[in-house]
């Protein structure tokens, strides 16, 4: 079976999709079903989708958003969930930049503490410039103080281009620098999801930054 979700999201929060039929939350929507398969979209710009619980807040699963039209199925395939009745799906949503020479973007960081989301609005051209946690504004280092990180995933605005990504230490120092690319359909792309996608085995201190170089459409 397959269910849709939709929702008119307010841009840089999180927002409940319900079902287009049921106009009920995943859980409630789906109760049981084990799923492996979750395709999330928007017209433009960059984002996030979630599955969580809406008792512990607990993230199960999430993931980066497709441009409308612009989907491979295969990098929609997640671990199979069996959705519980307080299981909810949300997504997180940031426009096309209104300001010329600006970028928004979106990222996923992956630990052996888990993953976190990432994000920062209006990222001037050429300009490194830190991104920070969705959920409690901090960077990298204040929140995956002593951690491992493992992969660095990075989504921007369509039409952008992600120049690199690194990590400075709390003395200015760079500790890793990672390059990337247009995400597709924009021509240099090599995924629909991704701007960039580094695996990586850098163990993370205190005050140390992650830093994205952009340039916009």
């Amino acid at each position: 079976m397959s269910r849709l979700f939709s929702a008119t999201a307010t841009d840089g929060q999180y927002n409940n999709l319900n079902g287009t039929i049921t106009s009920t939350a995943l859980g409630l929507t789906m109760p049981g079903r084990t799923i492996n398969y979750v395709c999330a979209t928007v017209t433009a710009g960059c984002g996030l989708w979630r599955i969580i619980s809406s008792q512990t807040n607990k993230i199960y699963r999430q993931g980066f958003t497709s441009q409308v039209t612009y989907v491979d199925p295969s990098a929609c395939m997640i671990t199979p969930l069996a959705i519980q009745p307080d299981m909810i799906f949300q997504i997180f949503s940031l426009a096309v930049d209104a300001t010329a020479q600006q970028t928004n973007s979106v990222a996923i960081v992956t630990s052996n503490r888990g993953q976190e989301a990432f994000f920062k609005t209006d990222v001037p051209d050429n300009t490194a410039t830190e991104m920070v946690s969705v959920i409690s504004g901090l960077g990298i280092g204040d929140l995956l103080f002593g951690s491992t990180i493992q992969r660095v995933c990075v989504q921007l605005e369509g039409g952008a281009a992600l120049t690199s990504v690194s990590f400075i230490d709390a003395s200015g120092g760079t500790q890793y620098t990672g390059y990337g690319s247009y995400r597709l359909p924009d021509a240099g792309g090599t995924s629909t999801m991704k701007n960039a996608s580094f695996a990586l085995a850098i163990p993370v201190q205190k005050g140390w930054k992650l830093k994205e170089t952009t340039v916009s459409a």
